[in-house]
Formats: structure tokens, C-alpha cells, sequence
């Protein structure tokens, strides 16, 4: 299973928002039934809830060599013993992307706002209307 991105508003950051949804995320997918969650994340953060780089248990990212070690794509077993024996690749699910063009379209229909974008976790621009 995989789930996020988390987003926190800047000035909201550091206040417990983000680590409250990630514990009712990983909750929920408990309850479900779920043996491990695969993610693409800022270890700092989700490393203290457990998570770990995904290769140092046998999966690897997809767009990378499979001999790197990918510090964003990142991994927590639910139940203990899950992945043992197990390897694989992780494949960014194909609803991450989007077509520009598509969500042109969609934001037609809505009030025009300021185009910008803000740099992620990693540094990575994000753009945001």
C-alpha cells in the first residue's frame, strides 16, 4: 500500500499536524489489514515513525538503479516479518501524475488565482494555484 503526500501549510509546520496524520494514516491501514507501507518521503520525518529505507528490506524505486540506495522512497512493515524473503520494485502509482493540460481544464472552471510554486521537502519545485 502507499498513501501521501502529507502537506502541512508552512506556518503550521513543526506543531504536530503532520505526524497526527501520518499516525491516522498508518492506523487506518492497520485496521484494514495492511502488511507494509511503501511511500516516497523526507526520511527525516517518517523516520521517526519507523520508516525505513525501502532497499535495506529488498525493494527497490523503480527509476533508479537497483544497487541504489534511494533515501526518499521508504518503507514500514505493519506486521512484523512481512517482507521477509521478499524483494521487488516500487512503482510511483500512475495517479501521482497528472496532464498540465487536464488540469488547466479543471481549474477553468474556478475563480483565476496567481500561479506559484514552493520548493518540497527535497528542494523539488512544487508548482500551486
Amino acid at each position: 500500500m502507499t498513501f501521501g503526500p502529507i502537506s502541512i501549510k508552512p506556518k503550521y509546520k513543526r506543531k504536530g499536524y503532520g505526524k497526527a496524520l501520518l499516525d491516522y494514516s498508518l492506523d487506518k491501514a492497520k485496521a484494514l489489514g495492511v502488511g507494509a507501507i511503501c511511500i516516497e518521503g523526507n526520511i527525516d520525518f517518517y523516520g521517526k515513525s519507523g520508516f525505513v529505507v525501502a532497499s535495506t528490506k529488498g525493494i527497490h524505486y523503480y527509476a533508479e538503479p537497483r544497487d541504489s540506495e534511494v533515501l526518499y522512497c521508504l518503507l514500514k512493515e505493519l506486521k512484523d516479518g512481512f517482507l521477509e524473503g521478499i524483494t521487488g520494485t516500487y512503482h510511483t502509482p500512475q495517479g501521482y501524475f497528472v496532464d498540465e493540460n487536464e488540469v488547466e481544464k479543471f481549474d477553468s472552471h474556478f475563480p483565476a488565482k496567481e500561479k506559484r510554486s514552493f520548493p518540497d521537502s527535497s528542494g523539488n519545485q512544487i508548482k500551486r494555484n
